[in-house]
């Protein structure tokens, strides 16, 4: 399980906008371009959506559920070919908000999303690679809310 922190100095309701904004995350992710909701109410649990991401030259969906919503506190989705769990929690501190995001694999990833993870064409290292992009997602969402 791959995790990252970081505290941003905007409420938690802000910071929540940006988080639960599935079209919109593409701006701040450096694999994640976006997403489209495809069924259910838009940010609530068992809502589903479309996700779309690049690597280099590589281009990908993946089908996602929202599985955990607690307002300005929790959002968690699962993506279900790679059998990723992505959980964002926001806690208040001080004047601010820590923001924290997760990535846990929950089950077997589909043999294809095993065998380009492993091809190297999603780059080598690809939980360090999820790591390191967590960090910019967070840096990003940072820097787009104090600005």
């Amino acid at each position: 399980m791959e995790t990252a922190s970081a505290y941003i100095e905007a409420t938690p309701v802000s910071v929540w906008k940006v988080v639960s904004d599935i079209e919109g995350m593409g701006r701040f992710s450096p694999e994640n371009t976006g997403g489209t909701w495809t069924s259910g109410t838009p940010g609530t649990a068992g809502a589903k959506f479309k996700g779309t991401n690049k690597h280099g030259l590589i281009r990908w969906s993946t089908h996602c559920t929202v599985v955990d919503v607690v307002d300005c506190r929790k959002f968690s989705f699962e993506s279900d070919e790679p059998k990723a769990r992505w959980t964002y929690v926001l806690e208040p501190s001080g004047t601010g908000t820590v923001l924290t995001e997760t990535r846990e694999i929950y089950a077997t990833p589909a043999l294809y999303v095993r065998m380009m993870s492993g091809s190297g064409l999603l780059g080598r290292g690809r939980d360090q690679l999820m790591q390191t992009g967590m960090e910019t997602t967070l840096a990003r969402i940072k820097a787009f809310l104090e600005s």
